[in-house]
């Protein structure tokens, strides 16, 4: 099925599930990923998946730990999730009852691996296998880019995470001009920094981030979280906005310096 390009996560701090499904669903999101285990949480995500045709949904269920996956799709209202999420078990294997339970159903789901890092080549040949997630933002490095590349030539799904990372959170002063002598010495201090996060008319710093990872062709669809369903609505509103076209340099400007400057870091 068609994924819609923002899929909805779920966790257990989320006020209203209920509430924040059936927004998604009037936004064309069709997406969810549940990932957590509240009983408030499964409750509300059950009943808004139960008003609606089961076929609309694609339904990723997040594991952490050690949880029996029969258990999990009940307690959702579901016979099976389209997708079954776990962090990367750094090795060649999967868990062995996880790849056990999989292996034994009838009708079983996909399995998706969420890294930061490599995934080992032995697991990726796994025929279980059918999408990663992993970040991908303004600030993702090669590797990252490279990482995301490899799995659409897999002919994996991609779930983007983290547009809208910490460090770019964080960033919300804008610093003071650097001085004459340090401009002279550093010819990119002052330059190539995210500024522009916070200076782009009828932009704010989210959506710019938003917007910036929904243009990496490898990435099916992007994660996000919200707390409330006016969140939602602002955020599913980006899909349909270019990117200002003065961005993208700006944005290729402020890689570029940072790459540099980590460089420059590493040599001294």
């Amino acid at each position: 099925m068609t994924i819609s390009a923002l899929t909805l996560r779920l966790g257990d701090t989320a006020r209203d599930a209920r509430a924040l499904v059936l927004k998604a669903l009037d936004h064309g999101i069709n997406s969810f990923q549940v990932d957590g285990v509240s009983e408030a949480l499964r409750e509300g995500a059950r009943e808004a998946f139960a008003s609606v045709e089961r076929e609309r949904l694609f339904v990723t269920l997040r594991m952490r730990g050690e949880h029996h996956l029969a258990s999990s799709f009940e307690a959702l209202g579901l016979d099976r999730p389209d997708l079954v999420m776990i962090n990367d078990p750094q090795g060649p294997d999967l868990p062995p009852a996880l790849e056990r339970d999989l292996r034994g159903m009838s009708d079983r789901p996909g399995l998706g691996v969420a890294t930061r890092g490599d995934i080992h080549p032995t697991l990726l040949d796994n025929d279980l296998l059918v999408a990663i997630a992993s970040p991908f933002n303004l600030t993702s490095g090669l590797a990252d880019r490279q990482r995301l590349r490899e799995a659409e030539r897999r002919g994996f799904a991609v779930f983007g995470e983290d547009f809208w990372p910490q460090p770019l959170r964080d960033a919300g002063q804008i610093l003071p001009r650097p001085s004459l002598w340090r401009r002279r010495t550093d010819p990119l201090a002052g330059i190539g920094g995210y500024d522009f996060l916070h200076e782009t008319p009828d932009w704010s710093a989210e959506e710019i981030c938003l917007a910036y990872a929904l243009t990496e062709p490898a990435v099916t669809s992007v994660c996000v979280s919200v707390e409330a369903p006016a969140d939602l609505s602002r955020l599913a509103a980006v899909v349909d906005r270019d990117l200002p076209d003065s961005l993208h340099a700006q944005i290729e400007l402020a890689r570029f310096s940072a790459q540099e400057r980590e460089k420059a870091a590493n040599r001294a």
